[in-house]
């Protein structure tokens, strides 16, 4: 053996045993974590199963809570997104929308569908964030708030709702969010049981993918089709109902998720608010309250209440859910980096000493060490070094591990709330425990080493987030801030399939006036006698097909629909096309009408009915 090679295998053997000895100690870590939140888990069970004597959400003592909801090009999801929110039960809570710039008609629709009147007053405070255009109350229900702004971000956007609150709390609520309606009531408890030293509360955040959602609620829940789906569920189970829990036990909670948290508003403005110059304002903003309280010696607590559920999409290709990891991956690096002062002093506590160092080094560094490992199995047969021993003690502490924490989710999700009742999809969830650690764990090392190079670049895009919508919901894209900048609140649709209230009536009222749309076909009419019918929409997604119906004039006059392939042809400047898949529209398709159709515009739909009226 040359010195080349004596070298290279005496490198390859001592990362060899590095590797094996860090995933142990990793490991073992772990497995307290998910002992402690089982723990955790049982008291918060027998604490769920007591039922007060009266109507909680009547309950004068509940402090008032603002929910802060930074809208950018939301003009397909917002109404129906403050509508759900306005459904949620709570005793005092107000809905502020800021409207971060948009350049579609997110105002406009915000404005015809709650009457909103401008607040005639300057604004009273200097607030961190980009010019504030306008301040909107509405007319019809007092407790919605919309402020108009230019284009900042979503940091900056919730920085503008969080200072034009007079409400001692804030959830800060992502608008392609579905809360359960009585999850505000459950996640504020802390509050109650401890006002003074309770600064934030976190929920759970639940997949929607295949879930029925209808008027704002997930009315059934249904484990995702793919498996890229059904692998994400048994991620988020297991670090909610492991990993958040066994952290709160510590004291030690460092992360609540940016699509549902509570947060107390003068701790948020005390420490300047969010920061512009971060992608996971979440991750960032749970770090610097503890970093400031610490260092001003206030006693605090931070919790995690797992019985409250939030329901967001995940993504369902690898493509985009790529995007996503290297995004977080990056803010979790620019997070560790930015606290590092805070690593192994006491003075931080249990955060300082035991957990931002075991965070960093499982959640930061672990993947990237894991890779290498990937990496030096082969090169180790190569050189003619690789035992069977330790490729079996590899595999032993990363995938047989991974399935056993895995598992260990599932267990506590059956034991606890058992949302998926299921024992086909208790098996199925057991199924994925074991799918994502072959394969799919293997592309997510690859992804941090993308997102670590990314970082090291100084790269600060978010991507875009194809989404497909809720249950039945149809089908929505959303650009984020890859054009506009970073942090910039994407656009999606959180339940656009017609309610009670958006539906047509005998008289033709149906959706939302606009100055564009079209018709789409719907079998959810409060009044319509038939099978269904056609409503009016504000943002049809692209008419598609070989043609479709215009309105011609013949030569007496009258007006008739005519086939065509050129809409040039017809009144106006487009026409009508059969889509299979409308963003709105609940059924198997629906007549649109292609984009900018000057003359295409009104308040009014058509409903079928029996004697042939409309």
């Amino acid at each position: 053996m040359t010195t080349l090679e004596a070298l290279g295998t005496t490198l390859v053997v001592g990362s060899g045993v590095f590797i094996v000895t860090y995933y142990l100690l990793i490991n073992v870590g772990y497995l307290l974590i998910h002992v402690l939140a089982l723990v955790q888990l049982r008291d918060s069970v027998r604490e769920s199963e007591w039922t007060p004597s009266f109507r909680a959400f009547d309950s004068p003592f509940y402090p008032g809570v603002a929910m802060v909801v930074p809208a950018y090009n939301e003009a397909a999801s917002i109404v129906e997104s403050v509508r759900s929110m306005l459904a949620l039960n709570y005793p005092d809570q107000e809905i502020v929308v800021v409207n971060d710039g948009s350049s579609d008609a997110t105002l406009e629709r915000l404005e015809e569908a709650f009457g909103l009147r401008p607040v005639d007053a300057e604004v009273p405070y200097d607030v961190p964030s980009e010019p504030i255009r306008g301040v909107y109350r509405s007319a019809t229900h007092e407790d919605l708030l919309v402020v108009d702004k230019e284009n900042g971000g979503k940091s900056d956007a919730l920085n503008a709702g969080v200072w034009l609150t007079d409400q001692e709390l804030f959830c800060a609520v992502d608008a392609d969010t579905v809360i359960d309606r009585d999850a505000l009531l459950d996640v504020v408890a802390p509050f109650l049981e401890e006002p003074s030293r309770t600064v934030a509360s976190g929920g759970t955040i639940r997949v929607a993918n295949e879930c029925v959602v209808q008027d704002g609620q997930v009315k059934e829940v249904n484990l995702p089709k793919t498996g890229l789906a059904g692998v994400q569920v048994m991620e988020y189970l297991r670090a909610f109902y492991s990993g958040r829990l066994g952290l709160a036990r510590l004291k030690g909670l460092i992360l609540i998720s940016g699509a549902f948290g509570v947060f107390r508003t003068d701790r948020v403005r005390e420490i300047g608010g969010y920061r512009h110059d971060t992608i996971t304002e979440d991750f960032d903003m749970v770090v610097r309250l503890h970093e400031h309280l610490s260092d001003n010696d206030v006693d605090y607590r931070i919790e995690f209440v797992p019985e409250p559920v939030a329901w967001t999409e995940v993504p369902e290709t690898l493509r985009t859910l790529g995007r996503q990891r290297r995004r977080w991956y990056r803010g979790m690096m620019e997070t560790v980096v930015a606290s590092r002062r805070m690593f192994f002093r006491r003075a931080y506590g249990r955060v300082g000493t035991v957990v931002l160092p075991f965070f960093t080094a499982a959640e930061a560094l672990g993947p990237l060490i894991e890779g290498f490992g990937y990496v030096l199995l082969p090169l180790g047969w190569y050189l003619g070094i690789l035992n069977v021993e330790f490729f079996l003690l590899f595999l032993l502490l990363t995938v047989g591990a991974g399935v056993f924490l895995s598992w260990f989710g599932v267990f506590s999700e059956v034991w606890s709330y058992n949302r998926y009742e299921s024992p086909w999809e208790v098996l199925r969830l057991l199924w994925y425990g074991v799918l994502e650690n072959f394969g799919y764990r293997q592309w997510k090392t690859i992804v941090a080493w993308h997102g670590l190079i990314e970082y090291l670049r100084g790269d600060q895009s978010w991507g875009a987030m194809e989404r497909r919508g809720f249950g039945d919901a149809g089908t929505d894209s959303a650009e984020a801030a890859g054009a506009a900048g970073p942090g910039v609140a994407t656009a999606a649709a959180t339940d656009s399939e017609a309610g009670p209230d958006d539906s047509a009536s005998e008289t033709g009222a149906a959706a939302a006036a606009a100055d564009d749309g079209g018709f789409v076909w719907t079998t959810d009419f409060s009044e319509g006698v038939g099978d269904g019918g056609f409503v009016w929409v504000t943002d049809p997604s692209l008419g598609a097909g070989d043609g479709g119906f215009v309105i011609a004039l013949d030569d007496d006059g009258s007006a008739r629909l005519a086939a065509t392939t050129d809409f040039s042809e017809g009144v106006g400047d487009g026409g009508f096309v059969w889509v299979t898949d409308p963003s709105l529209g609940p059924a198997d398709g629906g007549f649109v009408w292609t984009r900018d159709p000057l003359d295409g515009a009104g308040d009014e739909g058509f409903v079928w009915v029996l004697d042939g009226g409309s």
